[in-house]
């Protein structure tokens, strides 16, 4: 499947406009797709288990259906996810499951096939507080607009991965455009961020490019979720690729051949058994404030 959608790329660069080629793929069998984001928030914890879908087809995807679908940790304790819905979705909220410096295995088991994938969760630092600053029309945008900066202070002593969510409203902002990553509070790792303060644009980057502004009574949030350098990797290249039309909530609804998975799959598994997707765990710090006209209030750098 995966070389048959580099295949037709190919094909549609190099033919002429002059001619119109129609081409009958064979369609492949769908594959199973994880979606497994875990956290330490005190909220229900889902797996999202689907069917990929074809690349030409303009369907929602189904639900896949396991046998069981658990987490074990590193201390033993086992996590039971349910879906009494059979549609996917597979949740946990009997009590707070990730806890910092545990491993996390989690096993999926459908038919004869036994998915696995491993995590650790690692520390996140506190975010201090948040400063916002009124910024006229221009930067993109068509409305002035208040831009939210966070203030937080990388973990010393070695490199850490970060990923930064905004909220507005109690929305999380799912564009592509919004995904912010980090690496010690900087871009890359240089080393140059270790124990130091969150530089812009990281500290403000998901806020400018909301799409809607941000005024006065909204309720923004930040939260900083630990991750691996492997899923900082995964999300560099979901975002070098731009995959997704749909934002991230679109994530693994067709298989790409250039994006990885750490979902291993059985080894007498057929190429289309083998899983797509990826599993982590994460310790969350966050903020939240309702926005007010506070004298003074202003951002660390000049957003002009």
């Amino acid at each position: 499947m995966k070389k048959l959608f580099l295949g037709i790329l190919v094909l549609s660069v190099f033919c002429s406009c002059e001619d119109v080629i129609t081409v009958q793929p064979e369609l492949g069998k769908t594959q199973l797709s994880v979606d497994a984001f875990l956290n330490n928030k005190n909220e229900p914890q889902v797996i999202y288990l689907k069917k990929t879908k074809q690349f030409f087809e303009d369907v929602a995807q189904e639900a896949f259906v396991a046998d069981s679908v658990y987490v074990r940790d590193s201390r033993d304790s086992i996590y039971v996810f349910e879906s009494p819905l059979k549609d996917g979705v597979y949740s946990w909220d009997d009590s707070v499951m990730v806890s910092e410096g545990r491993t996390y295995e989690l096993v999926i088991k459908a038919d004869s096939f036994t998915y696995k994938s491993t995590s650790y969760a690692n520390s996140v630092p506190q975010i201090d507080s948040l400063n916002w600053q009124y910024v006229p029309a221009g930067l993109g945008q068509q409305n002035g607009s208040y831009a939210i900066e966070l203030v937080a202070r990388d973990l010393a002593g070695q490199f850490d991965y970060y990923w930064i969510r905004f909220i507005k409203n109690g929305v999380y902002d799912t564009r592509l455009a919004g995904l912010n990553i980090s690496v010690d509070g900087t871009f890359s790792e240089t080393g140059q961020g270790d124990g130091k303060l969150f530089i812009p644009p990281i500290s403000t980057l998901v806020a400018y490019n909301v799409e809607d502004s941000i005024k006065l009574g909204d309720e923004v949030a930040y939260e900083i979720w630990s991750i691996s350098a492997q899923t900082f990797s995964f999300w560099q290249e979901v975002s070098n690729q731009a995959i997704q039309g749909g934002g991230i909530g679109a994530l693994f609804a067709t298989p790409t051949s250039n994006i990885r998975t750490n979902i291993t799959s059985p080894s007498n598994a057929e190429l289309e058994d083998n899983a797509v997707g990826w599993f982590s765990t994460s310790v969350v710090s966050r903020v939240s404030q309702v926005l007010y006209d506070k004298d003074g209030e202003k951002l660390s750098f000049d957003p002009d």
